[in-house]
């Protein structure tokens, strides 16, 4: 009888790992969209990408390293980078001046978006992954919602992140 109940459970095991390594080949990948509504295919496991044109697939190389390096901006640091940017036909877009001896390479933005009496319609913060090498400046866009009929749209610098080279 202890024989029959140790094969049966052994059997069981068998089965469930067997069923958890096909449920996790067949769950590997993911498609995310990027802030500019590019389409990305993501490995779970490995955390390798690739850009999706159309049946293509177009490997991204990682900046692991920087993405490694990458910390907080010093608030006086963080204060060099500056920038114009405004609200229009459905995105947020822009651009920044990395006036800092650092490369910057991801920054929240926080937007409000305001009626024409000045109450605010929505306030929200934005991630942005980009790199901008000290002393340059690059453009940004963000896709935004519910930006019909605005009056103004302040924002400000968050948060800036990068690293030192």
């Amino acid at each position: 009888m202890n024989k029959t109940v140790i094969a049966v459970a052994a059997i069981v095991a068998v089965a469930f790992l067997i069923a958890f390594y096909i449920w996790s080949s067949h769950n590997r990948y993911y498609i995310m969209m990027g802030s500019q509504g590019i389409a990305y295919e993501v490995d779970r496991k490995t955390g390798e990408s690739w850009r999706l044109y159309g049946n293509r697939k177009i490997a991204q190389q990682g900046d692991d390293e920087s993405r490694q390096k990458e910390q907080e901006l010093p608030y006086a640091e963080a204060s060099k980078i500056t920038g114009s940017a405004g609200l229009s036909y459905g995105s947020f877009s822009g651009k920044l001046y990395n006036g800092s001896d650092w490369t910057v390479t991801r920054v929240i933005v926080s937007v409000s978006a305001k009626e024409e009496d000045g109450t605010v319609r929505w306030s929200r913060d934005f991630s942005e992954a980009l790199t901008i090498k000290p002393l340059t400046s690059m453009s940004f866009e963000v896709t935004v919602v519910g930006d019909q009929g605005i009056k103004e749209a302040p924002w400000n610098i968050k948060k800036v992140f990068g690293y030192k080279e």
